[in-house]
């Protein structure tokens, strides 16, 4: 009997000794929230976003708009958008984002309008832009934002010469690109006109100032 226990014990030994140690958690992607509240040209809004870009490389996230907001007689793109003039009182939206872009403390998120209290905007594509400045009161810069919503417009042209009955460089596609860099990645002479993430670079947004209190912006690369 005595030899029975001393066999079930090294057995049960061997077994801790080999069994797989648990695995560490995959590290997560980039990441961008927030919730916060201010007010633009007297217009008091609050924002509430998160985005996040998973080890595949797929973006997923929401945010949330309700508010004032002024409205101007077109949509800035000269597209049939919103027409309503002045101020609305009551604006709500959601979004459901699809593209995530993180560079140090700023983060860019696109995606597409799924629900409004103004009908036109369903459909059309939101651009949050935030910059992440630290955590707290005493921090020297506050954390900043800016955003818009972009009709989105249907091609119905075809650039070609004027001067060919056919002109035979319709549909052709190429990418230009610095013939004495290798490293150039090129421009396509075919881009896509759907506002995203990767639409313009991050340096070239005008961001808002949003005080430290009314709420907090976080960014993760």
């Amino acid at each position: 009997m005595n030899s029975i226990k001393v066999a079930l014990a090294l057995f049960s030994l061997l077994l801790c000794s080999v069994a797989p140690t648990p695995t560490t958690a995959e590290k997560s992607g980039p990441s961008a929230g927030g919730s916060f509240q201010f007010s633009v040209a007297g217009l008091v809004q609050t924002v509430d976003f998160s985005a996040r870009t998973d080890k595949d490389g797929d973006s997923s996230g929401e945010l949330t708009f309700s508010g004032a907001a002024e409205l101007p007689d077109q949509d800035v793109d000269g597209g049939s958008g919103q027409t309503t003039a002045g101020l609305i009182s009551d604006v709500y939206y959601t979004a459901r984002f699809d593209c995530l872009e993180v560079n140090g403390n700023r983060a860019v998120m696109s995606g597409v309008v799924t629900g409004s209290t103004l009908p036109s905007y369903i459909g059309q594509r939101v651009l949050l832009v935030v910059e992440d400045n630290g955590e707290g009161v005493g921090q020297p810069s506050p954390d900043r934002l800016t955003w818009g919503v972009y009709a989105q417009h249907a091609r119905t042209w075809t650039p070609s010469d004027a001067e060919l009955e056919v002109d035979p460089g319709v549909g052709l596609t190429w990418t230009a690109t610095d013939a004495e860099r290798n490293d150039d990645m090129g421009i396509p002479s075919h881009r896509s006109e759907q506002v995203t993430c990767k639409s313009f670079p991050l340096s070239s947004y005008s961001l808002a100032d949003v005080a430290h209190g009314d709420g907090n912006i976080q960014v993760r690369p």
